[in-house]
């Protein structure tokens, strides 16, 4: 009989610090060592938390499930993605979810005949932007789907983090843990800026159980990681990998180009997740070179539609960066990463795509 790997799940809503998280915990078990491996689940057209993760670690294992989200319009893909893993023969296995998936049907598929025998639970992890959580849940209030996906993601953990601390004050991060409580009054909570948290009872479970030797990690990568991150949880990336953005598609004729749009679509039969989100993920392709300026503008002047941005962007004067906006903290990396052809990736309420993609077109025409 198998041994059963262990997973942790990791969830939490839009530009919480997730990935930052999943970083630390990745250092933290290349150092052991442990052989992890990580399933990342997007919503956009293209996968950038991967592209973070395989920069700063190479050795590490990542399968993408993309353009959906694994508790609805992707949860069929989910056990073939999970074996695939499996077939690497780690230690352990991490999911990271998109901010607006609902861990709830999540575990139920982890709990399904074709992935029980070979999987087992051993945490559930839940970030929170403490700054912006009562904002979130005011605004969503409406609706009930989002709500109930933003709860779910707090009543399934048995691990929560209560992130970006330095950006709210002492008496709103007392009344997030408050609130909180209120869902979830039994699960371990920790305060923190940056997802720093103590790691190891996290992975003790794991330790218990494989008390065997820990396969060894491949010699190809550097020496012990050193997360760091920015303001908006951003972990920095140095070393190069596979090239990303080549889309031949692009009509050479354009500006610009919109590659996708993608709201959540569900099985009528199942809990929804959340209803007036959506994404849109726009390509840079142009004669005309886009400004640092004019991109931050656009994304600024979107106003409260937009949740959150990513992506990777060539830019005449600083060449390729990593993109990230959320809560209206807008951050730039520098990456070696090669990108053929810059993106973006938006994730909003109601996004007006007319408007956008009009206003998108404008950053590259020259006024003289």
């Amino acid at each position: 009989m198998m041994n059963k790997v262990p997973v942790i799940l990791i969830s939490g809503f839009l530009g919480s610090g997730k990935t930052t998280l999943l970083l630390r915990l990745l250092a933290h078990t290349r150092q052991i060592p442990l052989r992890a491996a990580v399933l990342m689940n997007e919503m956009g057209e293209y996968d950038v938390d991967s592209a973070i993760i395989s920069e700063e670690m190479p050795d590490v294992t990542v399968e993408g499930l993309l353009e959906g989200c694994i508790c609805c319009s992707k949860r069929n893909e989910l056990a073939g993605a999970l074996h695939t893993l499996l077939s690497q023969e780690p230690d352990l296995i991490f999911m990271e979810t998109t901010g607006v998936a609902n861990p709830e049907q999540v575990l139920e598929e982890l709990r399904s005949p074709l992935l029980a025998d070979r999987l087992y639970l051993v945490h559930s992890i839940s970030v929170v932007d403490a700054e912006l959580f009562h904002e979130y849940n005011s605004r969503f209030t409406a609706d009930k789907e989002l709500v109930r996906t933003l709860h779910g993601q707090l009543r399934t953990a048995d691990f929560i983090v209560v992130n970006k601390t330095d950006a709210a004050s002492s008496r709103e991060v007392t009344k997030v843990v408050k609130s909180i409580r209120k869902l979830n009054d039994t699960a371990k909570l920790q305060t923190t800026e940056y997802s720093r948290v103590d790691l190891e009872p996290l992975l003790e479970p794991v330790l218990a159980s494989a008390s065997v030797t820990a396969k060894p990690v491949q010699s190809l990568q550097p020496a012990p990681a050193q997360v760091q991150s920015t303001d908006a949880g951003v972990p920095s990336v140095s070393i190069p990998v596979k090239s990303i953005g080549s889309t031949s598609s692009v009509s050479r004729s354009t500006a610009f180009k919109v590659i996708s749009t993608h709201s959540h679509n569900h099985d009528p039969k199942q809990p929804h997740s959340f209803s007036r989100l959506e994404s849109i993920t726009l390509h840079q392709y142009s004669p005309q070179p886009l400004e640092k300026q004019r991109l931050e503008n656009f994304l600024t002047g979107l106003g409260s539609s937009l949740l959150r941005a990513k992506g990777y962007c060539v830019l005449p004067q600083e060449g390729t960066m990593l993109l990230q906006f959320s809560g209206n903290h807008l951050e730039w990396q520098p990456t070696a990463l090669p990108v053929s052809q810059g993106y973006v990736t938006l994730i909003g309420e109601q996004l007006d795509k007319a408007s956008i993609t009009d206003q998108w077109e404008q950053c590259f025409i020259r006024y003289k």
